[in-house]
């Protein structure tokens, strides 16, 4: 809200109440005028100046801008050249309609969104031309790096084609963003076969049904063609993590609908069938595309060829898309939650003991459960299904309703993140900062415990260990009944942000002296250096083979292990970890493989013998080369356990007790209570 003071032109006021003008700015910006952009000449250049503007102030930041990283200098420099074809090919589309340059258009811009949210808005303006079109099925897919010169330059032969050509200023932008007319010249449009194709199934119950969708795949029909491989992504799933499941059994029946509407085919028939079939498996869950077609049919058969094309090249760009920006901030922060996790550990205090660190776990995991697609028997990363192993959660928790894009009243996850980022700062109690700032974190947590808590009850779910969460955050003052209005949600976020920078400066301070110098005969026996946002290592923990009194959890995994063998994958064997690892579970032995012995698993088949008890694998040091042996040890039937902290007994046994102790009690006769969340995820 604006209040601006009104004056005559000779400088006095005017009288009450005209003295005043308040203006708001609109939570959304207004939507176009009928027909889109492309209709209204006027708006569309300006519109095209603002972009062409803007284009020329990215180029000015990279070169100038020293605190860029180097992707974040790439990701200006790719949007610059994707920009400048948005604006020729804008008004090329607007000198010539066409169905296709439309497409090329909307994945320019949605691309442009990802690399530049500030510019997101263009790709809604797209969208509106497109329903303008008759064209509604068009939603924009996202460009690999690989793809943008290519598509560019069929934006820009399409609009010389209509009459428009590159101006002086445009040449000079993609000559400066490096954009050159690629040879050969294959279009993103129509990718080939096999770069649809999703890895084909390990799970020996749809090998049948994997080998039929591939028959299928080769068809005449594109629209037979596109739907049998839709369903070989819901069939691989076990092969596949985070992608839209549901989206692809929706595209795939509506295709199928129309197809068999149109001319009922053998082949239509027996993919019908086999849709029915994996839409069961997934307990059937709505699919409301399928759902609206049904109601009122569009009889556009060729759209939903089309829509089915490009939903595979969107489940394409799932696969092989980097980590996100926001991804890799949530990793951060969950791996600061772990090595607080290793810490308590190491001093034998469990999670139960420390109820900040517990509610943040739980936080945590549940945001990277709703930032994930989920479904059953799709895999979850790594880091996501560690954290639900973690906090108890059960990783298909809601799973159909907490969709990332399905939540009710705005994403979940943005909940969860805003309720658990508060709690980063009650490690900064008893210091000057808390002193100054305590009473408005606390504030602060109140109002985003609140908020999550109502959300939640708007969307009728109840969150795991709701009433620890009720209880917990409520402690910090009173919990708001109903859900934060956007004005509400700004003023939080105004308040977190002038907080902030003193806690930073805090965390700094603490942070600040210097450790004690380590004698090279002491490196050699540690394991690599404490975890940074950079490098996310675990902490070394000290060893004493000569153990004092165990905690409880190690003494418990102590009885399941006792006489038996133990694989450790990743780190740097030390004599003292390995001898206190020895004893503290009284191992018959133990086969520690460090990480420099072990580049790609190939034998992983000689360490996982049939007498192994229990794999843990120490994800940190390992990254993504644990698969094989993960792998290796679920086909024998080896529990496996994948763990994120420093090697202390401690750290080991609660991660064992919290991960597989069940299948630790079936091997040795005994009944342990209930089931922890499986490793899969099914």
């Amino acid at each position: 809200m604006t209040k601006m003071v009104l004056r005559t032109p000779d400088g006095r006021s005017l009288p009450r109440p005209a003295s005043t003008l308040r203006v708001q700015a609109p939570d959304a910006f207004a939507p176009d005028p009928p027909g889109g952009l492309c209709a209204h000449p006027a708006l569309l250049r300006g519109v095209l100046d603002t972009l062409a503007a803007r284009l020329d102030a990215m180029m000015d930041r990279a070169e100038q801008d020293e605190t860029l990283s180097v992707e974040a200098q790439s990701d200006l420099i790719r949007a610059v050249g994707l920009g400048q074809a948005l604006v020729t090919g804008l008004e090329g589309y607007a000198a010539a309609p066409d169905r296709t340059l439309l497409e090329r258009l909307s994945d320019l811009a949605q691309t442009l969104a990802l690399l530049q949210p500030d510019e997101a808005r263009l790709s809604g303006r797209v969208a509106a031309i497109a329903g303008a079109a008759g064209h509604a099925w068009l939603e924009g897919v996202p460009l690999m790096p690989d793809e943008d010169a290519p598509m560019i330059t069929l934006t820009l032969d399409a609009a010389q084609a209509a009459g428009i050509r590159v101006g002086e200023r445009g040449e000079a932008r993609l000559t400066w963003a490096g954009v050159r007319r690629p040879a050969p010249l294959r279009d993103p449009l129509t990718p080939l076969r096999a770069a649809l194709t999703p890895p084909a199934t390990l799970d020996a119950g749809r090998h049948g049904t994997g080998q039929a969708l591939q028959r299928l795949a080769l068809g005449e029909r594109e629209g037979e063609r596109n739907a049998a491989l839709l369903l070989l992504f819901v069939c691989g799933r076990d092969r596949l993590e985070d992608l839209p499941l549901i989206l692809a059994l929706d595209r795939a029946l509506v295709l199928l609908r129309a197809l068999h509407a149109q001319e009922p085919t053998p082949a239509t028939t027996r993919l019908l069938e086999l849709h029915a079939a994996l839409h069961a498996e997934l307990g059937r869950p709505d699919l409301p595309l399928a759902q609206r077609e049904r109601r009122q049919a569009s009889g556009d058969l060729g759209g939903q060829v089309l829509a089915a094309r490009r939903t595979l090249r969107a489940l394409r760009f799932g696969r092989l898309r980097p980590v996100t920006p926001e991804t890799q901030e949530h990793l951060n922060v969950l791996w600061d939650a772990l090595n607080d996790l290793d810490e308590d550990l190491s001093r034998g205090v469990t999670p139960d003991r420390d109820p900040d660190l517990r509610a943040r776990l739980l936080l945590l995991s549940l945001q990277g459960l709703t930032s994930t697609a989920r479904a059953p028997g799709l895999r979850l990363p790594p880091m996501v299904q560690l954290a639900a192993q973690v906090s108890g959660v059960d990783p298909l928790w809601a799973w159909e309703r907490t969709q990332p894009e399905r939540f009710t009243s705005g994403p979940l996850h943005g909940h969860l993140g805003r309720a658990a980022l508060p709690l980063e700062l009650l490690a900064l109690r008893g210091t000057p900062f808390w002193d100054t700032w305590g009473t408005e974190v606390r504030r602060l947590t109140a109002l985003a415990g609140g908020n999550l808590l109502a959300s939640v009850r708007r969307a009728g779910l109840r969150l795991p260990d709701q009433a620890f969460l009720e209880g917990y955050l409520g402690g910090f003052g009173p919990l708001r009944a109903l859900p934060m209005d956007p004005a509400a949600l700004n003023a939080f976020h105004a308040a977190l942000l002038r907080l902030l920078p003193d806690a930073h400066a805090q965390a700094q301070a603490l942070a600040a002296p210097a450790e004690a110098p380590v004698l090279p005969q002491e490196a050699a026996d540690l394991p690599p250096a404490g975890p940074t946002r950079a490098d996310p290592t675990p902490r070394p923990v000290p060893a004493t083979p000569d153990a004092p009194e165990w905690p409880a959890h190690v003494l418990g995994v102590r009885e399941h292990l006792r006489g038996r063998r133990m694989v450790l994958l990743g780190g740097v064997p030390s004599a003292p970890h390995h001898a206190a690892l020895l004893a503290a579970f009284e191992l018959s032995e133990l086969d520690w493989i460090g990480s420099a012995e072990y580049a790609h698993g190939t034998h992983a088949q000689a360490h996982v013998t049939l007498d192994t008890a229990v794999v843990i694998l120490a994800i940190r040091w390992m990254a993504h080369a644990h698969n094989t042996l993960r792998d290796v040890a679920r086909a024998r039937g080896v529990p496996y356990v994948m763990h994120p902290g420093g090697l202390s007994p401690s750290s080991v046994a609660w991660q064992i007790g919290r991960q597989v102790s069940q299948q630790l009690g079936q091997q040795a006769g005994q009944d342990v209570g209930p089931a922890l969340p499986d490793n899969t995820g099914d």
